[in-house]
């Protein structure tokens, strides 16, 4: 084969080689973890959440208040987050939507440094007009869009289910939503004035006498 035809040949070699290997790293950035993005290996950004769902231990009520248990959240790339979390519903199955109005979500940190982790305290808040039944959404994690290249932003965000269930009647631990050693108070405190009342009225007097060492009584 001549020279000339010879590099040609490894030319063309070459310029096919650069094009597979571009659009294998398009290919690569495409299917990336939604919790973790790398742009050219020299920085990444990503969140992480726990793998068990945030789930109320017992029956919740219309009009009660409920510690859940605090979400777990983790910085896994290498750059410093700022994350947000909401409640939406993005999981499919039985179940109402959770109002995201119906979470609280506690102060906790939201500036996370790599490998950073925090516990973020939530709480159920229901309305007295709730229906009854089971529930279900997600709390998602997004981190703060901090890595460009080629003119796109990437971010990235996670998420865990949120589950509970709703049965009628009023708030437990209560009576029309208080608590009951409140109840328990009142009641002791209402029968001790009742007693004293009844003291006071009746003119009862208690008489404490002492004994001296000479068997006589003071």
């Amino acid at each position: 084969m001549p020279l000339m035809a010879r590099r040609a040949l490894c030319c063309l070699a070459v310029a096919a080689l650069a094009v597979v290997a571009s659009l294998g790293a398009v290919v690569s950035l495409g299917l990336a973890p939604a919790a973790r993005a790398s742009i050219g290996g020299r920085a990444s950004i990503g969140v992480g959440v726990q793998a068990d769902p945030v789930r109320l231990g017992g029956v919740a009520h219309p009009g009660g208040s409920y510690s859940l248990p605090s979400l777990y959240v983790v910085n896994t790339g290498t750059q410093t987050e700022s994350i947000s979390v909401t409640v939406r519903r993005l999981s499919s199955g039985p179940g109402r939507t959770v109002p995201a109005s119906w979470i609280a979500i506690g102060t906790a940190t939201r500036q996370l440094i790599p490998r950073q982790q925090v516990l973020i305290p939530l709480r159920l808040v229901l309305p007295g007009s709730a229906a009854p039944g089971s529930y279900r959404s997600d709390i998602v994690v997004t981190g703060s869009p901090g890595v460009a290249s080629g003119g796109v932003r990437f971010g990235a965000a996670a998420a865990t289910p949120l589950e509970f269930r709703l049965t009628p009647g009023p708030a437990a631990g209560g009576w029309l939503g208080i608590a009951a050693w409140r109840w328990w108070l009142t009641v002791v405190l209402v029968l001790l004035a009742a007693i004293a009342i009844g003291v006071w009225r009746t003119g009862l007097r208690v008489r404490i006498e002492t004994k001296s060492a000479g068997g006589r009584y003071a």
